[in-house]
């Protein structure tokens, strides 16, 4: 291995010395570290800075400092070129991450050596249209959502799978997660857990006026389309806990999977379930 890329949040103290840390012993292995401007200048190494493009694509692996955030921050960027990712978790629940800090060099000798899965997880083509026309585009690791701003009554969002018209909601929005996402948002609004290698998209309701609405499971094969019907006020998409784009009545979201999928690094002893039964039963971790 000859590049090895960097991304620290910068905003945990943890997750910046674990960083400073590791670029002395890429460098004693003969591995270039490339890292982020922002996180260069916080661990004073500016000689490394690489803004994130074309140039990140030399790179054999990604490692991540922070919480599951900063992961699927980086994996919007990287995954488009192939690059897999070592997620460190120096935040809270940690689903994405793999390995907390301690066990950094350690795993990453094995990486070296091979001796590592990688898990590919179903990426979100969102677009965006209006009037018929495509007027944003994004990818998303964990979910895609259409809802009401703080100020707005229910909003009225159809749902379609593929050519077929599903219901018409009055709700506070709507989520379509991937299985990375079935532990996020969409689990706090009442939506299944799902194995994360699972090929399929979760449509699940906000607050639905309505005592019959629960989470639509549909094929990875499909396109989910939410129509924003009638809004009394505010409604807005957001990419991965991104700010809200604002929408207005008419505008489409069309959301289906990704061409390419994020390659996570793990380990032979990694078990989603045994993370799960950690995390959720102790969510302060």
């Amino acid at each position: 291995m000859q590049t090895v890329a960097v991304v620290i949040n910068t905003d945990k103290v943890m997750a910046v010395d674990a960083g400073r840390a590791l670029i002395p012993w890429l460098e004693a292995r003969g591995i270039r570290p490339v890292l982020t401007p922002g996180g260069a200048a916080r661990v004073d190494r500016l000689d490394l800075a690489v803004p994130v493009g074309p140039a990140w694509g030399e790179a054999e692996l990604l490692v991540v400092f922070g919480g599951d955030g900063t992961l699927i921050r980086a994996a919007q960027t990287v995954a488009p070129m192939g690059i897999p990712i070592l997620g460190v978790n120096t935040g809270h629940l940690g689903f994405l991450t793999e390995i907390e800090n301690g066990e950094l060099f350690e795993t990453l000798e094995q990486v070296f050596a091979g001796d590592i899965v990688l898990e590919e997880r179903l990426m979100l083509q969102v677009r965006l249209e209006r009037a018929g026309q495509a007027i944003m585009e994004a990818t998303a690791l964990n979910d895609a959502v259409v809802s009401k701003g703080p100020r707005a009554r229910l909003v009225h969002l159809g749902v379609t799978v593929g050519a077929t018209q599903v219901a018409r909601y009055p709700a506070d929005g709507m989520i379509v997660a991937t299985p990375s996402g079935s532990t996020a948002y969409s689990l706090s609004a009442g939506g299944p857990i799902v194995g994360p290698t699972v090929d399929v998209l979760l449509v699940t309701p906000i607050c639905p006026h309505t005592m019959t609405s629960r989470t639509i499971v549909v094929s990875g094969r499909e396109q989910v389309t939410v129509t924003v019907l009638e809004t009394p006020g505010e409604v807005g998409l957001s990419i991965d806990g991104s700010d809200p784009a604002a929408l207005i009545v008419g505008d489409r979201v069309l959301v289906s999977k990704a061409p390419y999928g994020a390659k996570l690094v793990r380990r032979h002893t990694y078990r989603f379930y045994d993370v799960l039964r950690q995390k959720l039963s102790n969510p302060g971790r």
